[in-house]
């Protein structure tokens, strides 16, 4: 059977802030919250706070300590407490009411979409996710912002919450240089993941890797050197890896409608670097994986000489 010549390459692009994320908070002494934002140069896809899902919910714990009015000790006051609100919006409500103290110590953190958080000194300490998808079909995410700020008797400024994407974005792309009536169709397409895992703040290898899963990115289609939109539509969230991890895949080429060749189980070994160390895939980047297909050589033709006219040696009637 005739082999494709397959490469597959990544872009990574960091996620960075254009603007704060903010959680507003009233110049008098009530704490109250507005404008919670994930910043569209950060949110992960569609599938994700973008789009028609929209961030509308995170939970909120703080802690305060000193002032006037305490005992020195730290004190929860917000204990993963419901915050709703919609995005661009200055109207965002918690059930908990709590006040600032002229002097005292706050800290502040956030998360939305763990599927549990436990705590050390009030604040989150570990966060557990899934891959698995909502009750809309959207695929969760896990977002994560700390603040601190010190409490006056009035005119208390806004807290500004930072929200980071803790997991990677990866999406498919696919290149060839077929011509005109061939095309490719990539099929199957996954890549080595976890069905989640366990997040620990503060520390140097912050992820424990759930089970192993394979994670299901779906088909690439009709693809020629003319194609400027083959990007795979299924985009995912991903659980950051520091190894490298496997591609996997089937490919199709075809003459029109028509099949000439199939692999199928493609298997590349995907290797992130930076300044040649391996990196894997991390937390709060996009990455777009081009598979590079190529039929292999052109068919062409040329003539290396010109035949020369000969003398039949035949007898040759005479015409009378």
């Amino acid at each position: 059977m005739k082999k494709f010549f397959i490469a597959i390459a990544a872009i990574a692009t960091a996620a960075a802030c254009s603007q704060n994320e903010t959680i507003s908070l009233d110049n008098g002494e009530a704490i109250s919250f507005g404008n919670a934002f994930v910043e569209n140069s950060v949110r992960a896809t569609d599938l994700s706070y973008s789009g028609t899902k929209q961030l509308q919910l995170f939970n909120v714990y703080g802690t305060v300590k000193g002032g006037a009015n305490t005992t020195g000790e730290t004190v929860a006051i917000f204990t993963g407490d419901k915050v709703t609100g919609s995005v661009g919006s200055d109207v965002w409500s918690c059930d908990n009411k709590q006040y600032w103290i002229d002097g005292a110590t706050y800290n502040f953190a956030a998360v939305a979409d763990a599927e549990s958080v436990t705590c050390e000194n009030g604040l989150p300490k570990t966060m557990t996710y899934s891959s698995a998808v909502d009750k809309d079909g959207f695929q969760k995410d896990l977002l994560y912002a700390t603040a601190s700020a010190t409490g006056k008797a009035s005119g208390n400024g806004k807290v500004n919450f930072t929200f980071n994407h803790l997991l990677s974005k990866v999406k498919f792309t696919v290149s060839s240089n077929t011509e005109d009536g061939y095309n490719y169709s990539v099929k199957n397409i996954q890549v080595a993941n976890y069905d989640g895992g366990t997040y620990t703040v503060g520390a140097t290898t912050p992820w424990t890797v759930g089970n192993s899963a394979n994670i299901a990115f779906g088909n690439i289609e009709n693809v020629n050197k003319d194609t400027t939109d083959g990007t795979c539509a299924n985009e995912k969230l991903l659980v950051p890896t520091a190894t490298a991890f496997n591609v996997t895949f089937d490919v199709e080429l075809y003459k029109g409608t028509t099949l000439l060749s199939k692999q199928e189980n493609v298997t590349k070994s995907v290797e992130i670097k930076n300044e040649n160390k391996l990196v894997g895939l991390e937390a709060g980047k996009a990455y777009n994986f081009t598979i590079a297909l190529s039929v292999g050589e052109l068919i062409q033709f040329t003539v290396t000489t010109n035949p020369t006219w000969g003398n039949s040696t035949t007898n040759v009637p005479v015409l009378q």
